[in-house]
């Protein structure tokens, strides 16, 4: 019944504990075929990978691959031309390109965060537990300080049943970013399971505070706790009352 309920805690939870995703963000309208048609000129590897991205703006992820491949052409070592042809391959459901292109991007910046991130994500949907938890710990190593790579890492350890690990990651997640909601829920779940329910109560309460909704639905255990607890005071208290 426990193993149920827990399982039903995350199912309804997932909007404060769920995983993240990266991906590339373009501010680009207004855009017709005519702009991206080849200039009589050779372009630079730039002019290449804006291409691709316009390209991906409107669905052409084929067309945006092949931009990449050419500006990586020009310059073997373009890291964001790797990344971004590892995310056009994500989309087109070549898992093993990808990794490939995620693989090269990190070889030659070792400090690229948001493919940590994307790899780490990917070895999960390949069944890699342990090879998403290495990416996660990778970018905490050489990168600045992520929340989402601290969510993401707590969350992969919670679904290890590694709860000690798991509440330690979220733990440090916190240190840096002390008003994201998400890594108090998760590290009130992760005490949960350890049996920590003072520390769990205090980090939904926290979590709820600060924006996350859905721990409200764990709040009533918290009320119990309480209840539990004083009840415990009082009794310990009236034995210790007691005349010998």
């Amino acid at each position: 019944m426990a193993k149920i309920f827990i399982i039903l805690i995350i199912t309804l939870c997932t909007g404060c504990f769920g995983k993240q995703h990266s991906s590339k963000h373009n501010n680009v309208s207004n855009i017709n075929e005519s702009d991206i048609q080849l200039d009589s000129l050779p372009l630079t590897k730039y002019e290449y990978k804006m291409r691709g991205n316009l390209k991906d703006d409107i669905g052409d992820k084929l067309g945006a691959i092949e931009d990449y491949a050419r500006a990586i052409k020009i310059d073997t070592s373009y890291d964001t031309a790797y990344y971004n042809r590892g995310l056009m391959k994500s989309a087109i459901g070549d898992r093993e390109g990808e990794l490939a292109d995620y693989n090269k991007t990190l070889s030659i910046n070792p400090k690229y965060l948001k493919a940590y991130f994307n790899r780490g994500l990917l070895k999960y949907e390949m069944g890699d537990y342990e090879g998403e938890i290495a990416d996660y710990r990778l970018a905490i190593k050489y990168c600045k300080p992520d929340a989402d790579i601290y969510n993401n890492l707590g969350r992969a350890l919670y679904d290890l049943e590694r709860f000690k690990e798991s509440a330690e990651a979220y733990g440090e997640g916190i240190k840096y970013f002390p008003e994201d909601y998400r890594l108090y829920y998760g590290r009130g779940l992760a005490r949960k399971r350890l049996g920590d329910r003072k520390g769990a109560c205090e980090d939904w309460v926290k979590s709820s505070e600060l924006g996350c909704t859905q721990a409200n639905i764990l709040l009533p255990l918290c009320d119990e706790y309480i209840k539990e607890e004083n009840d415990s005071l009082k009794k310990e208290k009236e034995s210790a009352n007691k005349i010998e």
